[in-house]
C-alpha cells in the first residue's frame, strides 16, 4: 500500500509530503521529514518572524535554508514555489517544485521539468486539478475547505467529499492535503483513491518545528 506513484515520481520511501509552513518551519524539520522516508518541502519564510518584503532578500534567504538542509541530507526535496521566480530552486537543484498561489503554467511547468524537477500544484477543485494536468504538473494536491492553506480560488467543500471527485477527474497521482493528522486520516485518504497526503499542522508538534513547548502540547 506504501508503494504508490508518488513515491515512484520523487523518489521517497513514503507517500507523505511535509506542506509548507513558512514561520514554524526549520532546516532541521525538512530535512527530518526526508530523512524519515517523506518529502520535507522548503518555504520562502521559512524560520522568520516578519516576512520578507523584498524578492532578492527572498531569493538569498531561501538559498541559504537550501544549503543548510543540504547538509542535513542527501533525500528529495521540494520548494514551495509561490508567485515568485522558482530560479532559486532550479539554481539550487532542488528536486519537486510545491506550487501554491498561482494558476497552473505550462511554460513554468516546462522550464521546471527541463531542470530536471518534478511538479506539484495544490488546488481546492476539480477545475484546478484538470488545469495542473493539462498544464503538464506531475500529481495535484486536493485540498479541502478545511486545510489551513490553498491555492488561487479558495473552494467550500471539505477534503474528503472533494477528494473522489479530484480522483476520479485525474489521470495523475492525487493527494490529499489537509485533514490528515494520523494513520486513519491516512488510510481515509487512501480508501478514497489518493495516493500520498500533504500534511502540515501534525509537523507542528514535532522538536524540530520553532513553536514553543506549551504550544506543541497544547496540539497534542
Amino acid at each position: 500500500m506504501w508503494n504508490t506513484r508518488v513515491c515512484d515520481l520523487f523518489g521517497i520511501k513514503y507517500p507523505i509530503v511535509q506542506s509548507p509552513m513558512n514561520y514554524a518551519v526549520t532546516p532541521e524539520l525538512v530535512a527530518g521529514v526526508s530523512n524519515a522516508g517523506g518529502l520535507g518541502t522548503v518555504s520562502n519564510n521559512m524560520q522568520l518572524d516578519i516576512p520578507i518584503s523584498d524578492p532578492k532578500a527572498t531569493k538569498e534567504h531561501v538559498r541559504a535554508q537550501i544549503r543548510k538542509i543540504r547538509k542535513l541530507t542527501d533525500k528529495p526535496i521540494a520548494y514551495n514555489v509561490g508567485p515568485l521566480d522558482p530560479m532559486v530552486a532550479i539554481e539550487e537543484r532542488v528536486n519537486v517544485a510545491y506550487i501554491s498561489l498561482r494558476k497552473p503554467d505550462r511554460l513554468v511547468v516546462k522550464e521546471l521539468h527541463e531542470a530536471g524537477m518534478k511538479v506539484m500544484y495544490i488546488g481546492t477543485t476539480v477545475r484546478h486539478g484538470k488545469g495542473a494536468e493539462e498544464a503538464g504538473a506531475d500529481a495535484f494536491i486536493c485540498a479541502g475547505y478545511d486545510a489551513g492553506g490553498h491555492s488561487p480560488g479558495r473552494g467550500d467543500t471539505t477534503l474528503f467529499t472533494e477528494l473522489p471527485q479530484v480522483v476520479d477527474a485525474l489521470k495523475i497521482p492525487v493527494m490529499a492535503g489537509g485533514c490528515v493528522g494520523d494513520a486513519r486520516g491516512l488510510i481515509a485518504a487512501f480508501a478514497l483513491g489518493a495516493e500520498g497526503i500533504a500534511m502540515g499542522t501534525r509537523f507542528l508538534a514535532t522538536h524540530e518545528c520553532r513553536w514553543s513547548q506549551k504550544t506543541k502540547q497544547a496540539l497534542i
